[in-house]
């Protein structure tokens, strides 16, 4: 191979490394969930295809927030090996919600505020995980649904998914236009005849 060819390929190379080191996008920590913050952090990993523990705990160190790295500092002064490994173990354990919190705000923490009765098992579900059974998280999640929403489903012997995909059928239809136009129609109608 002449030396011009060695170089393009260095060239090439070196191109590609550059690329890779652009490419990668790590988001904002995540505190109310950190797992699936670092799931999004090991993905950005993957597709710029690195491995090595240094390079993935520089790229984790220079995205973090100071308030997160205090949290490492000790990590980033030590001479450990595996600094990235230690630092997610680190940051999972001091930021991961206990199953104890997570079953408390399923209990009583959250509504179905402006999300679709689908979203909102998806969301009951990430706070069971594995502690509450498809039963008992079917009577939460029915309990905290609507009136107009719960009194359809109940009858019902669908499991979940099937459920909530019903739901958002209903919750659709009772939150169209066309329901609120009547209603307002039907209020004005009856204000115009009580005069």
């Amino acid at each position: 191979m002449d030396e011009n060819n060695e170089m393009a390929v260095e060239n090439s190379n070196e191109q590609k490394f550059e690329a890779n080191k652009v490419s990668v996008k790590i988001p904002l920590f995540w505190e109310e969930k950190p797992e699936i913050w670092f799931f999004q952090v090991q993905a950005q990993f993957s597709i710029a295809n690195i491995n090595q523990e240094e390079t993935k705990f520089n790229y984790l160190v220079a995205q973090l927030d100071p308030k997160f790295i205090e949290n490492i500092w000790e990590i980033i002064q030590s001479n450990e090996k595996n600094k990235y490994s230690c630092a997610k173990s680190r940051l999972l354990s001091t930021f991961k919600e206990s199953e104890e919190k997570s079953i408390k705000k399923l209990l009583t923490g959250i509504s179905l505020g402006d999300m679709k009765p689908s979203q909102f098992l998806r969301k009951m579900k990430s706070l069971a995980g594995d502690n509450i059974t498809e039963k008992v998280l079917r009577t939460l999640w029915l309990d905290k649904l609507p009136d107009s929403i719960k009194n359809i489903l109940v009858v019902s012997s669908e499991n979940l998914e099937n459920l909530s995909v019903m739901a958002d059928k209903i919750f659709e239809i009772n939150s169209s236009p066309e329901i609120y136009s009547a209603t307002a129609d039907i209020s004005a109608m009856k204000n115009i005849l009580e005069k």
